[in-house]
């Protein structure tokens, strides 16, 4: 699989745009642009910049975004610490206060959306470096997470090995609810994500609409969330659980829930963390001895 590197980097102005002491930054924003479209190795960037204050993602409107993809990490630190950039970025002090950049692998011909830049940088605030998203310096696993069809080989597999691993884990009397259907996670009705890393198939999760089950509109269900044993180090559950929830929120989702098992601690904790709480069951699982369910409001990322 061919990869290319997609970056995201924030910083924050000390004054908003048009302010005279603003001024000096503005007048370079073009130019950054057009440097950075004729350098080797770029592929692509967000059209938003410092200047489209109505469109600024984050509450914060002091904060400036950008959001570019290249076909190497050596293609970005050239274009970024050589030549014109490197003159600009010597001088943000004079414009900007703080600032924040992470990078991950796309698989090529792809590029990211803002919600999913946004959940990059979030999940490195919470984080830190991973696979998922890292820093300049760093050369981690090339970990992508990425969309297969229910019926894909690779997929049968690594539910095997999730069954497994659920079943010999249950206590008695529990219940494993495995059930999942091609049509469960086909277009917008749900998606299912595996996660490479170096090539090898590592984790994986999805996420179905249950509008009908859950008595409310635009509700999801996360399943099928897996980790290998051997690569949990790399916060693979996690990542796979931020894909999910990209994907669903570009569908409309406005509330995720799921179910697991009281005794799956680190599951419940991940979860926790990401923030879901428990809740009322719903469907097959009312009644359900040692099920825990879980649910979160699944609104737009708008905060820094």
């Amino acid at each position: 699989m061919e990869l290319h590197l997609a970056q995201f980097n924030l910083a924050r102005l000390n004054h908003p745009i048009g302010h005279p002491a603003t001024a000096g930054f503005e007048a370079l924003i073009d130019e950054t642009n057009r440097h950075a479209e004729a350098s080797p190795g770029f592929v692509w960037r967000h059209g938003i910049d410092a200047r489209d204050v109505d469109d600024a993602p984050y509450d914060d409107k002091l904060i400036t975004v950008n959001a570019s993809v290249w076909k190497s990490l050596e293609d970005l630190r050239a274009f970024a610490y050589r030549g014109f950039h490197r003159d600009v970025y010597r001088r943000r002090g004079e414009w900007f206060n703080d600032s924040a950049a992470v990078m991950w692998w796309i698989a090529a011909g792809t590029v990211p959306t803002m919600q999913e830049c946004l959940a990059r940088m979030a999940f490195f605030d919470e984080f830190g470096s991973t696979p998922y998203a890292f820093v300049t310096g760093q050369r981690p696993p090339q970990l992508v997470v990425r969309r297969h069809d229910f019926e894909d080989p690779v997929v049968r597999p690594l539910l095997d090995r999730l069954d497994h691993e659920l079943i010999s884990q249950t206590p008695a009397g529990g219940t494993n609810f495995i059930t999942i259907a091609p049509e469960h996670v086909d277009g917008s009705n749900g998606a299912f994500f595996i996660a490479w890393v170096d090539d090898r198939p590592l984790a994986c999760g999805a996420w179905r609409r249950i509008d009908d089950v859950a008595g409310r509109p635009d509700t999801a269900e996360v399943k099928r969330m897996w980790a290998d044993p051997d690569a949990r180090g790399m916060k693979l559950g996690a990542a796979v659980l931020a894909t999910l929830q990209v994907g669903a929120r570009e569908q409309g989702i406005t509330e995720l829930r799921l179910e697991t098992g009281e005794y799956l601690t680190a599951a419940v904790g991940l979860y926790r963390r990401f923030g879901f709480s428990q809740c009322e069951p719903w469907g097959e699982y009312v009644g359900a001895e040692h099920s825990y369910t879980m649910s979160k409001p699944l609104g737009p990322i708008t905060t820094r």
